[in-house]
């Protein structure tokens, strides 16, 4: 199965999207990446997937929805190096890191990406989102302690998952009033930078970049 062709449909602006083409570019695998633009999901996804949403491995015959069920399959494939730590514990940390991410980071952060144009704002809903996104990033400050890998001194999927939220929470908070938003967040701020070192990381922040300012029209 592992030597199958695989393909990706993929989103540039999607941290889902990110968080798999980092683990893809990290391993080495040689996956097609079939774009999608927003509201152009391809007719084949009907077939493929009832979810019609980005990210989707197609493997062989094998359909692989949602991020993180994507890295994981990766994993228990065996495709490329391997991305979850020996031990235990460590692997139970590199879990609470993406949990954290996908269900209180992202969770207000996509509320707020529907209120980035200041016309048709509604402040009230911005105020409470953005509350519950400091928070949240006030618990991965916590257990994260400023080493340049999330877990174990080497890349995991706790890094392909934070990689792309950090992104976007450094990009967000400009938009609503918050200059250089890690600054109150040291070990947080630390971790990102020095993420960024690692080839995959490093290649992931530029494509969320590149495709942020196509977005705002930069």
């Amino acid at each position: 199965m592992t030597s199958s062709p695989m393909k990706l449909y993929n989103a540039q602006l999607s941290p889902f999207a990110a968080r798999c083409r980092l683990a893809i570019y990290a391993k080495g695998l040689d996956v097609a990446l079939i774009d999608v633009a927003p509201g152009a999901v391809p007719p084949e996804l009907d077939t493929l997937t009832p979810m019609h949403k980005v990210p989707l491995l197609v493997h062989g015959d094998v359909v692989v929805p949602e991020s993180e069920t994507i890295c994981e399959y990766l994993e228990d494939i065996g495709a490329g190096a391997p991305l979850r730590p020996e031990d235990a514990v460590e692997r139970a940390r590199m879990r609470l890191l993406s949990r954290i991410g996908d269900l209180y980071i992202m969770e207000p952060m996509g509320e707020l990406f529907g209120h980035i144009n200041p016309q048709g704002r509604d402040q009230a809903l911005v105020d409470r989102e953005m509350t519950e996104l400091l928070k949240a990033i006030g618990w991965l400050e916590h257990y994260l302690d400023g080493s340049p890998f999330a877990v174990g001194g080497r890349l995991s999927l706790a890094d392909c998952a934070l990689v792309p939220m950090l992104f976007f929470f450094d990009q967000i908070g400009p938009m609503f009033g918050h200059a250089s938003p890690l600054k109150n967040y040291p070990s947080a701020e630390a971790y990102y930078k020095g993420i960024q070192a690692h080839p995959a990381a490093a290649k992931v922040v530029a494509e969320l970049d590149a495709a942020l300012r196509r977005m705002m029209g930069n």
